[in-house]
């Protein structure tokens, strides 16, 4: 599962626009956890309703389409507690809303996980199953972390203009409301800040050392999981439950074998560390 959560992600950080990106996501989550449908519904504040996106399992032809009231349905519950639904029968559930337009029948399964960003929720990540079916724990950590990796393409995507529809586009500014660094006032260009880290532009190159370079790839690691330790637990009492589980995912994927173990084996068939983490 942290393999193929380490693909997707990657797959998601090369993809060209966020179409794309929520392309990706479906399509590898619906086969990742063997599910019949995944879709994801992105929130459109001015008019208040959810807007399916992507999907897979449900009509194409339903995407940009349909659209859902703020506080109707099991989407809209996703987004009011702002926290995973993972129900076996959802049809049972008050909140059940049947949409005919997507094609769907009466799906039991059902997993929502919000698409988080600053405590503001931009969509819904759902996966849906014919089926009775109670999502595992790790399966809900899996969505969660991919809805957080969504949540920045989501928003590069806001500021650039890229979900703005073609009616809107005639207006020459674009408001953008920012988040205060210190006090005053400040005249300057705005710019998008990239992070400087980009794995796919190291290169391989050969050790003559593999066991140096072993050594070095688990003290970086162990150095990683010490500071997000110290982190979560310094935030404790103020981080919201959904963060948490970022640190919790995250402190997963750097103890799981997949990544451990790829990484490690590639060192000593010749890589240096850096090449193998790759």
């Amino acid at each position: 599962m942290l393999e193929t959560l380490h693909r997707i992600v990657k797959e998601v950080n090369a993809a060209p626009d966020l179409v794309k990106a929520l392309e990706i996501i479906v399509s590898q989550v619906k086969g990742a956890i063997s599910t019949d449908v995944c879709s994801v519904y992105l929130t459109d504040f001015e008019r208040r309703e959810h807007v399916l996106m992507a999907t897979e399992g449900l009509h194409r032809d339903a995407i940009g389409k349909v659209r859902l009231p703020y506080h109707r349905g099991l989407i809209g519950l996703v987004c009011e507690r702002a926290e995973p639904v993972n129900l076996a029968d959802a049809p049972s559930h008050s909140r059940y809303l049947f949409t005919h337009e997507t094609g769907e029948t009466q799906y039991k399964g059902f997993l929502g996980v919000p698409i988080i960003q600053n405590r503001r929720v931009l969509g819904v990540l759902v996966v849906r199953q014919h089926i009775q079916r109670s999502f595992q724990d790790q399966e809900v950590t899996f969505l969660f972390t991919l809805a957080a990796q969504l949540a920045g393409a989501i928003t590069h995507a806001q500021a650039s203009g890229d979900l703005v529809p073609e009616d809107d586009l005639a207006p020459p500014n674009r408001f953008l409301q920012g988040r205060p660094g210190s006090p005053g006032v400040a005249l300057g260009t705005a710019v998008v800040v990239y992070p400087p880290a980009d794995l796919d532009a190291v290169p391989d190159r050969s050790s003559k050392d593999p066991d140096s370079e072993e050594e070095e790839f688990r003290t970086a690691v162990a150095a990683v999981v010490e500071d997000l330790m110290a982190i979560e637990d310094r935030f404790e009492e103020t981080l919201p439950v959904e963060d948490r589980a970022l640190f919790d995912a995250w402190l997963m994927m750097l103890g799981g074998d997949s990544l451990i173990g790829s990484t490690v084996r590639r060192i000593h068939e010749g890589n240096w560390a850096p090449g193998a983490l790759r």
